[in-house]
């Protein structure tokens, strides 16, 4: 929960879609819709313009023009930190991975109910990680499979299931509730496990185990 609610900006070509989305989004007070853009190249033309003015940006994936891996990784090549979400109608694993490399800090499908969507919006502007539960449940399959034969000596036991539980998006406080810690030791836990990945936050590392085969791209 913010003081003043969160500036989010929409970006998605289909009109009724994005205005529906923007008047449930106005019934929360933690939540501002502060621009709309009606694809990719709209979206890159106003930043230029210097009109976005946001927290978070709420991205589609598919869409003409300029799609929202493009948007990423305009974003990425111009060195421009904005808090993305991706919201798809599509549950494409090999998309949604295509965008959190290209820097986005979560995913989620559109058919989510609005007290998700804005926890959701919540938890990127604080920098954490949103995942659907059909992406985190296929991340940690894999990552338990790949845990028996691949890198056993990079993360510990405790390590990977820290690592497991940040595949769900899950923050501190809550991984130390699941896995009966202190939010201190899953803290310290969660540390070093970027440590050791040699990343800065939740989204490198859940990639950075995708690139060393700790979990299946």
């Amino acid at each position: 929960m913010t003081d003043k609610p969160i500036k989010v900006h929409l970006v998605d070509d289909q009109s009724l879609i994005r205005q529906g989305m923007a008047s449930l989004l106005n019934f929360s007070d933690q939540v501002e819709v502060s621009g709309q853009s009606v694809d990719g190249d709209d979206f890159i033309q106003q930043l230029e313009a210097g009109s976005v003015s946001a927290d978070v940006i709420l991205l589609d994936i598919r869409m003409p023009n300029i799609n929202g891996i493009e948007v990423l990784e305009y974003l990425k090549r111009h060195n421009i930190h904005l808090n993305c979400l991706i919201l798809t109608t599509f549950d494409d694993h090999s998309l949604v991975l295509s965008g959190m490399k290209a820097g986005a800090k979560g995913y989620l499908l559109k058919d989510i109910s609005l007290e998700e969507l804005v926890e959701a919006i919540n938890k990127v502007h604080r920098g954490e990680t949103v995942l659907s539960a059909e992406m985190s449940s296929y991340l940690i399959q894999n990552l338990q499979k790949a845990q028996a034969t691949q890198l056993p000596e990079l993360l510990t036991a405790k390590e990977q299931r820290v690592l497991s539980a940040m595949c769900k998006g899950l923050s501190n406080k809550e991984i130390a509730h699941e896995l009966c810690n202190a939010e201190g030791t899953v803290r310290n836990q969660v540390s070093q496990i970027l440590a050791k990945l040699g990343v800065r936050d939740r989204s490198q590392a859940i990639l950075k185990a995708i690139e060393l085969g700790l979990v299946a791209a």
